[in-house]
């Protein structure tokens, strides 16, 4: 029997830096938004992803879940599940999460939040406007449409239309 259990927590930048605090569940086990445990106490940080984390062969692991509360639980329990079944001997193909495609605008925009968090802003001014010129370059709606072609057309925009040379 391995170890079945899950933590969701969310990942916030505090005055020490960023740290991973467990997220608060209510009454009715669902995830409080915004929500985190600070030593015993509930704090509200409005940023910040939330990550599962488990353990296996005694490692732990952590996986980010996005920043939605509600997908991170289910996200949570998929996991649990996928152990518990793993435990018992059955056979699983993992979730990788991605079940349905994810727009170009919205990874960006996810990635700059979490860019955000890490970075000073003058590196997020600039990844910004390097995903500003990627998505003016590229006219695939789809993340995973995107291939390495894409890539050098986007080196060919960045020196034909931007005067930009590497």
């Amino acid at each position: 029997m391995g170890n079945r259990e899950v933590n969701l927590t969310k990942r916030v930048k505090i005055a020490q830096g960023l740290r991973y605090y467990p997220a608060v569940l209510s009454a009715n086990g669902r995830v409080k938004p915004d929500s985190v445990l600070v030593d015993g106490k509930e704090i509200r940080c409005p940023d910040g992803a939330y990550y599962i984390e488990w353990r296996e062969n005694g490692k732990r692991i952590r996986l980010s879940v996005g920043k939605n509360p509600q997908d991170a639980a289910v996200r949570r329990l998929r996991k649990e599940a996928e152990l518990a079944a793993v435990s018992n001997g059955v056979s699983v193909v993992p979730d990788t999460g991605h079940t349905k495609r994810r727009t170009l605008t919205a990874a960006a925009v996810e990635f700059l939040e979490e860019t955000k968090l890490t970075k000073k802003p003058k590196t997020l001014a600039a990844y910004t406007t390097a995903l500003r010129y990627f998505q003016e370059s590229c006219q695939k709606p789809f993340l995973e449409e995107i291939e390495r072609k894409d890539l050098l057309m986007f080196t060919a925009f960045l020196r034909d239309e931007k005067d930009q040379s590497p």
